[in-house]
């Protein structure tokens, strides 16, 4: 019996190790950090790059989007991605700026207003200590209501929308590795033949807040008691010592 358990608990191992066998960390070296992602996990967000100053995390999506024609109904898009921040030596990340963009387009033939085409995009952005687990999460971030409308297809051009969370991470975490998660939900509804939505997701910036960090803090080392006791032993010897001599 121990030995199959043993035989069972060793395939598990191989077969977890053969599974991540294609995976792939990749850093980029930004100004103050080191961000590490795993290239078989960056679902529909494409691959991420440095900003020109190298204090943003970029993501161009090429084809996240939502898209309902005609009486489909809604159309969801989701996905999730997450970064590990290692700062440099002497820094602590204290925050996270989020803004995304992107696009959408509402052909409204029918001329409803109760079962009308709609679009929305919202997520959340979370911050997990990887020293001790702790996560801090953004309340959840929209782009609000998404309403220019067409009522034909020619000429319709695509509408803006956008979106932005904040998180600070708590003093107390230091210059602990921090990853970053941000989840999307683009959602398309179209309900009567002849009315389409379409929302896509264009850009994601995170754009990495820093403070410089001293190891050990700055607070004094408190002087132990019995240092107290002998400096307080030698001015009273000090004073016998004038006394005798006058």
């Amino acid at each position: 019996m121990k030995i199959k358990t043993l035989l069972l608990a060793a395939a598990g191992v191989i077969s977890m190790l053969s599974g991540n066998a294609s995976a792939a960390l990749i850093s980029l070296d930004g100004d103050g950090f080191t961000a590490i992602y795993d290239d078989t996990a960056l679902g529909l967000f494409g691959t991420p790059t440095l900003s020109g100053d190298g204090k943003s995390v970029l993501f161009s999506p090429l084809n996240f989007k939502a898209q309902s024609t005609g009486n489909v109904g809604t159309v969801f898009a989701n996905s999730n991605v997450q970064f590990d921040i290692k700062t440099d030596s002497g820094l602590s990340l204290s925050g996270v700026n989020l803004v995304e963009n992107g696009d959408y387009r509402l052909i409204n033939r029918s001329g409803s207003v109760g079962l009308a085409p709609a679009v929305d995009a919202s997520g959340q952005l979370r911050l997990t200590n990887l020293w001790n687990g702790i996560d801090y999460i953004a309340s959840g971030f929209s782009a609000g209501l998404l309403t220019n409308t067409c009522s034909t297809s020619s000429n319709c051009p695509l509408s803006v929308w956008s979106a932005s969370a904040t998180l600070s991470t708590p003093t107390v975490w230091g210059n602990a590795d921090v990853r970053v998660r941000i989840q999307n939900d683009l959602t398309a509804e179209s309900f009567i033949a002849g009315d389409s939505a379409l929302i896509e997701k264009k850009q994601s910036t995170q754009s990495l807040v820093f403070t410089p960090f001293i190891e050990g803090g700055t607070t004094a080392v408190p002087v132990p008691g019995a240092a107290w006791l002998f400096g307080s032993a030698l001015v009273g010897l000090m004073g016998l010592r004038r006394k005798v001599s006058a």
